[in-house]
């Protein structure tokens, strides 16, 4: 079987007039040159050249293929062309939102695609809100939710399930022990969520199996529960790709699934558009989906 460097080869030669010539051409060793044309003949069964004293000669099965060669040639050089200008339409910048617990694990793949395509900025925002997509406040967001993304006037791309755990101190468990299940939260302080956060899915269910009169604190944020929990001021959830990478907290037990959550990276269809939200939406799912740290559910 031949490749397209072949005919390259096969090309260079023909027009060189020599293997020597179409060596220094193609920035080649000689030998490689004339052993790839060797291989070519074999391949196609035909004799593409006459060697003589002065050179290499197109035989007439030769000159019959150079016209389709020439133009496998141009293929290939559009080929590329268009990666260019492919390449080109990706420069600018992406506007990208997301949960500040979530940037320790989006940065690392912003600044992997980035390796990639230098040329692409990204803008963090982070708001006490959630920023519409739709009214053009961001271009992407990652957004965890408890199953299907609700709405049909966004792209979504599915990531995965993250998992959550239960998250104390060294010094909580030093003054109180550890729950070692939910139905031994019962007996422990309590660091809960408030606002927002407190209506999602992991949140009820994980105060179902705590009263009122348990609650330390609330935390309207992943990261200021992080840090309430770091103070030793009771129990809480995390998600472990939070928990594992903070310092001073322990991982209690991880619940079942009902408090995993399903990890969606979004665009509105004006910015999914743009080439470069396209191809960085591509990019962090395969990241993301490859990931092997083990905060993530299959």
């Amino acid at each position: 079987m031949y490749e397209w460097s072949d005919l390259r080869i096969f090309l260079a030669v023909a027009r060189e007039g020599s293997t020597l010539a179409a060596s220094r051409m193609l920035n080649m060793n000689q030998t490689t040159v004339s052993r790839r044309i060797e291989a070519l003949e074999h391949a196609l069964g035909l004799a593409l050249f006459t060697r003589t004293t002065r050179g290499f000669a197109p035989t007439p099965q030769g000159q019959a293929l150079m016209t389709r060669i020439h133009a496998v040639e141009i293929a290939a050089l559009d080929v590329e062309t268009e990666a260019t200008r492919l390449t080109r339409d990706l420069s600018g910048s992406i506007r990208d939102t997301s949960a500040e617990a979530m940037y320790p694990i989006v940065g690392p793949i912003m600044l992997a695609y980035r390796a990639l395509h230098p040329e692409v900025r990204f803008e963090n925002l982070s708001a006490e809100h959630r920023i519409s997509l739709e009214k053009g406040e961001a271009d992407i967001a990652f957004r965890a939710t408890n199953g299907t993304l609700k709405g049909d006037t966004l792209i979504a791309h599915r990531l995965l399930s993250v998992k959550w755990g239960v998250y104390c101190s060294d010094a909580y468990i030093s003054a109180n022990g550890m729950p070692s299940s939910m139905h031994d939260l019962s007996d422990h302080a309590i660091v809960a969520f408030s606002g927002s956060v407190a209506t999602l899915h992991f949140s009820i269910w994980f105060m179902s199996f705590v009263r009122g009169e348990q609650v330390a604190t609330t935390c309207n944020s992943v990261p200021n529960l992080s840090g309430a929990l770091r103070a030793g001021m009771g129990v809480g959830l995390l998600p472990v790709m939070v928990g594992m990478t903070t310092p001073g907290l322990v991982l209690c037990f991880s619940p079942t699934v009902e408090t995993d959550s399903t990890w969606w990276i979004v665009a509105s269809p004006e910015a999914y558009q743009q080439p470069r939200v396209r191809s960085f939406m591509s990019f962090a799912g395969e990241k993301i989906r490859h990931n092997k740290s083990g905060w993530l559910r299959n």
